[in-house]
């Protein structure tokens, strides 16, 4: 299918061929008819991604300070990984469409091929065809077009803009800023019975909320000071919507200029607010920044889960905004099809680009044709393969497996990796260019199912790893999976049940026993032996995806590298654990304690609070002849020795063992006895941290 997207690099905007995305459980498939260019809101988006990498970073200051960290943390190699990873992806443009349901996802709301309005960045995107979360999704009434539906997104910020105001049948609303939305604003607040006051220094689109019955707009301050006076009688504006797009502060400070006594002020647009304090202070005015649609957004649970927030709690959540601005499309109280500035066929998407970078655009309208080659799989011209190579399939195309797993692949020779899933298929489609793959899918059973891959390497969200590699195990492959192997002892048997049955092997990613540093401490140190790993991780980000429960949460993300390396120095396999968890901030540490087969004894200590000066990981190891520290796989002392090198924790080393292994050439480097109970042993942490109980490790009947 046919998609629109930016390069990171270059800023180009351009038209894609990607694969189509895939059904999805509660969320709708719809095939696009017309989609909206907002000028304001993908302007600014546009010309950020045009920007060279010095201006993008001076324009993001925070990304500047995560690469700085993680060149901090995890070195400067990785940094610069990272960062060519973000900057190949490309950025999908979009976020307010209409189009035919192909497939509901099990909303019983909808039928196939009924018309439905989507919005979302990163959902109702410019494309062919899109997933959309059912939550984000709302049917359109019959009378409204699809062209009037596609404003659907701009529509419900300014509806959400107007709610927060509080506004009234009788209010005196000013609308400060008149391009799109603030368009859409002065047009909601008049249906709902507002006198209606608007000020765009571009007088042509004052004179077009003029045009409205009752309305009135001003292309000057001084006009705009006198039409509110004469419209509240002298009073001022009941509520004030600044949906200006600017660095600058003055349409706040002319909002708070024009505002009644105890107004509302509602920042609508991304505008300055360097304030004069004294005149919020003076009237008592009450300021509010708008956060998009309205109620559950950024919310993952609602959002992209479908979890409902009950109207007799919170009456106007995103999609009953969606709705009630449909519902006033079909009523006649609102009218956009005027607003629609220019016309494109999807084909022609750089060109509304450039006509929006411009400027001199309003609505901005890309139509879609039918689809003739609707396919989740999408083949591309492939580097020439090595002969005999073994033919991998990478299934997830995250930040990991782009910055670390495809770079370890493509550097071993004999390897080939010959397709790449992802849900998004431009995502899939950019990483198959990178390593040359010959096929790119938004579906991973294509990968499994496919006679001519021999290799699965699974780098998806926690939640799948277990169902993949199940998949991938019955089919014949190879499979290597990142950790954790599963999120249950449920899982687990049923992917132990798999691998000793089938034909391939199966790796877990717990690349540290492959590290060279531990590998040193492992030939020196003789088991048993006590050990002390003290691991600084850090805050995640709000929105980070590991947050969500549904993915097993972070400790059980990330808790079996550590059981690993414990059962990897003691050569032998967990066999008991207890821990505690304990608050940090918004998140939990672990405290922990780890036996093993022998008597080895690992303490674990996982702080996820801010690091400070900590480097990353330090692990203390004695035994009856002797000491080590390993600090941050960059530093190891045994004895009073010392050796330094690069930090490396042993990802290529970890997939040159699974080539090895899956070529026959070498043995397996770790039992799946032993994976499965550091699996197990996980699960049993994460357990015992719930109860207060040590609980036995073993593996599920």
């Amino acid at each position: 299918m046919k998609q629109v997207l930016q390069n990171l690099r270059s800023g180009e905007v351009r038209v894609h061929d990607v694969p189509e995305p895939g059904p999805r459980e509660d969320w709708v498939l719809v095939a696009v008819e017309c989609s909206l260019i907002s000028p304001g809101t993908e302007r600014a988006l546009v010309e950020l991604g045009a920007q060279s990498l010095l201006g993008k970073a001076r324009a993001r200051p925070d990304l500047v300070r995560k690469v700085l960290r993680t060149a901090r943390e995890e070195g400067a190699r990785t940094a610069f990984a990272k960062v060519r990873s973000r900057l190949d992806r490309s950025l999908e443009l979009g976020y307010s469409v209409a189009g035919r349901v192909l497939d509901t996802g099990g909303d019983t709301r909808l039928a196939p091929r009924q018309l439905v309005a989507c919005a979302g960045a990163g959902y109702a995107v410019h494309a062919d065809v899109v997933g959309v979360p059912r939550n984000l999704v709302a049917p359109v009434p019959p009378g409204v077009e699809a062209a009037d539906a596609a404003f659907v997104a701009p529509a419900g910020i300014a509806l959400h803009g107007l709610r927060l105001a509080g506004a009234e049948v009788g209010s005196v609303v000013a609308v400060v800023g008149l391009g799109l939305i603030g368009q859409l604003a002065a047009r909601i607040a008049h249906a709902a019975g507002c006198t209606v006051v608007g000020f765009d220094p571009r007088r042509d689109r004052a004179e077009a909320v003029a045009a409205l019955v009752g309305a009135e707009a001003a292309a000057d301050e001084e006009g705009l000071r006198a039409l509110v006076a004469a419209a509240s009688a002298g009073r001022g504006a009941d509520a004030v919507l600044v949906c200006a797009a600017t660095e600058s502060s003055a349409p706040a400070a002319l909002a708070a200029a024009v505002a009644r006594d105890r107004a509302s002020v509602v920042a609508v647009g991304d505008v300055g607010l360097d304030l004069d304090r004294r005149v919020f202070y003076e009237k008592e005015l009450s300021l509010v920044v708008a956060r998009s649609y309205g109620a559950g957004r950024y919310d993952r649970a609602y959002e992209e889960q479908g979890v409902d927030l009950p109207p007799g709690y919170v009456r106007w959540t995103e999609q009953r905004n969606f709705e009630a601005v449909l519902e006033l499309l079909r009523n006649g109280g609102l009218s956009v099809a005027d607003l629609v500035s220019h016309r494109f066929t999807a084909d022609r998407a750089a060109e509304a680009y450039r006509t929006v970078r411009d400027g001199d655009s309003l609505g901005v309208l890309l139509e879609y044709a039918p689809s003739p080659d609707r396919t989740r799989l999408r083949r591309r011209a492939a580097v020439a393969p090595t002969s005999g190579a073994l033919r991998i399939g990478l299934i997830g195309a995250g930040e990991f497996a782009r910055a670390t797993i495809a770079p370890a692949l493509t550097a071993l020779d004999g390897v080939e990796i010959a397709a790449v899933a992802a849900r998004s298929g431009p995502s899939a489609e950019s990483l198959a260019a990178r390593v040359g793959a010959a096929r790119a899918t938004t579906d991973w059973h294509d990968i499994v199912a496919a006679d001519d891959i021999d290799a699965v390497v699974v780098a998806t969200p926690h939640a799948e790893h277990a169902a993949v590699a199940v998949a991938a195990l019955a089919a014949g492959k190879h499979v290597f999976v990142e950790k954790p192997l599963a999120l249950n002892t449920e899982e687990l048997r049923a992917v132990v049940a798999a691998a000793e049955s089938a034909d391939g092997i199966l790796l877990v990613g717990h690349n540290r026993r492959f590290a060279p540093l531990l590998g040193r401490l492992k030939a020196a140190a003789v088991p048993p032996l006590v050990a002390v790993y003290r691991v600084a991780a850090g805050p995640l980000a709000a929105d980070h995806w590991l947050r969500d429960p549904e993915q097993g949460g972070r400790l059980l993300g990330e808790i079996s590298h550590f059981v690993d390396v414990g059962a990897f120095l003691a050569g032998a396999a967990p066999v008991q654990v207890f821990a505690n968890t304990v608050p940090t901030g918004d998140e939990s540490s672990l405290v922990a304690t780890i036996g093993f087969e022998g008597g080895s004894s690992l303490a674990l200590a996982y702080g996820a609070g801010e690091p400070g000066g900590l480097g990353k990981e330090r692990l203390e190891v004695l035994w009856a002849g002797g000491t080590a520290v390993l600090d941050d796989f960059r530093r190891l002392e045994i004895g009073g020795k010392t050796e330094s090198s690069a930090r490396d924790k042993g990802h290529t080393a970890q997939f040159e063992a699974f080539v090895a292994a899956a070529r026959g050439t070498r043995p397996l480097p770790v039992t799946l006895e032993k994976q499965a109970l550091v699996a197990a042993a996980a699960i049993a942490l994460v357990e015992s941290a719930r109860t207060g109980l040590p609980v036995d490790v073993g593996l599920p009947a």
